[in-house]
């Protein structure tokens, strides 16, 4: 198999999109993954570039849907980040997402985690053991995805344009098999590089999560 052949069959499998209104082509088409391809505000993207990885707050909460603004502003005012408005685009963009990830998954609860990535954090090719799964790079290299139809690592693969949010099925998804698509972090470990990497899961029993 080819490169071209590879990355056209790629392309029918993970879709783009330009708008997040389009995102909702992860449920109602046949696709393994959707990309939003999104520019996050050069103003707000420089700031992301430069801020110490120090100062990012690293979290992971389970939150109904509706509290997901309280709680995101709670995390993010005690933190140590001092640029107000840019920390208010990253608060309002991170409660946007949840809503829109919720309500295409049909969940009261989600889970969301915030990670400051500066090794080879799952750098593996896998299938989250999720139904479905948001995952947003503010900083750094985005998500790597490829087609694997044996199981082995994707000869080739593409990179998700940091702060394009990816929409992946996981193992949980009983329409078809996901394993199609397999995904990892880059690795970047020993480069100096830093991600500031955003996701989100659907809960769909609360009470059974810890």
């Amino acid at each position: 198999m080819n490169y071209q052949i590879s990355v056209e069959k790629l392309s029918n499998l993970v879709h783009t999109v330009s708008d997040v209104s389009f995102l909702s082509d992860f449920i109602n088409q046949s696709y393994y993954g959707v990309v939003w391809d999104r520019q996050i505000p050069i103003n707000i993207q420089d700031w992301l570039n430069k801020t110490d990885p120090s100062l990012i707050p690293s979290f992971r909460e389970i939150c109904h849907k509706n509290g997901v603004s309280k709680k995101i502003i709670n995390i993010f005012e005690n933190s140590k980040l001092t640029n107000k408005k840019n920390t208010e685009w990253l608060i309002q963009d991170i409660t946007n997402l949840s809503e829109v990830f919720s309500n295409l998954m049909k969940v009261d609860y989600i889970r969301l985690r915030m990670e400051v990535v500066s090794t080879n954090s799952c750098r593996k090719f896998h299938v989250d053991a999720v139904k479905g799964r948001l995952i947003c790079t503010y900083r750094g290299q985005g998500t790597q995805y490829g087609i694997s139809i044996d199981g082995n690592d994707p000869k080739n693969f593409k990179t998700t344009p940091t702060g394009s949010p990816i929409l992946l099925r996981g193992t949980l998804w009983i329409e078809n098999n996901p394993k199609i698509i397999l995904h990892r972090s880059p690795p970047i470990e020993g480069t100096g590089e830093t991600r500031f990497v955003f996701v989100l899961d659907p809960i769909f029993d609360p009470e059974n999560e810890v």
